[in-house]
């Protein structure tokens, strides 16, 4: 029994998985299943009311085999209870109905007084609605190129012109020209000899020892 009921929830899994890649899966009755033991007649009209089902969603009837059943009936005879005139009729205690098409579904239960107590749901299956288009972005516009100023920046002062010559054929002097550099004066024949570093002095001594020995 155990193993058998190992099995049972992997077979369970399985599907809920399928179906949830090719539509919503729902256990009729949520936690309670498919029983007459409800608490209100109207619990699984209610279990219905606040969902929307759609094309290939799949539902799920689990309930005691030995004490419950499921049949599909007509409009009329889910209202009246009547399981005299069954469209389907599902009696393995594990039963997964997929919705193929949009309809409109009635399903009682027929043993004695079930139906009467609240066992019997209606399903309305509708087509799913089409998919929301995602929207394309805007094109970034192109960027604008900024306007050319008059003026560049950064740019080179003007440079003035050249003086014209004078009314006396001498040219101008220039404004703010700069005054001529005196020339560096060169050595008087009476200028004192250089002093040379102590870094010269030890190179003469050193040129002087060598020449001494060679």
């Amino acid at each position: 029994m155990a193993a058998l009921a190992k099995a049972t929830i992997v077979v369970f899994c399985v599907m809920a998985l399928i179906d949830v890649c090719f539509g919503a899966f729902y256990k009729v009755g949520d936690s309670l299943g498919w029983t007459n033991e409800t608490k209100t007649v109207d619990y699984y009209k209610d279990w219905a009311s606040n969902k929307t089902f759609y094309v290939g969603d799949s539902f799920y009837f689990e309930y005691d085999q030995k004490q419950n059943d499921v049949m599909e009936v007509s409009r009329e005879d889910f209202h009246a209870c009547n399981p005299k005139s069954p469209l389907n009729i599902y009696e393995s205690g594990r039963d997964t109905i997929k919705m193929w098409k949009q309809s409109h579904v009635f399903y009682i239960c027929t043993k004695k007084g079930h139906c009467q107590a609240g066992q019997k749901v209606d399903i309305r299956v509708v087509d799913p609605p089409p998919p929301t288009a995602t929207p394309t972005p805007p094109s970034p516009s192109p960027s604008s190129t900024p306007p050319t100023p008059d003026q560049p920046l950064h740019s080179s002062p003007p440079v003035a012109a050249a003086p014209g010559p004078s009314k006396d054929g001498a040219p101008d002097q220039p404004l703010n020209s700069s005054p001529p550099v005196a020339a560096a004066p060169g050595p008087s024949k009476n200028s004192a000899p250089l002093f040379l570093s102590s870094k010269g002095l030890q190179l003469l001594t050193a040129l002087g020892f060598l020449a001494y020995n060679f």
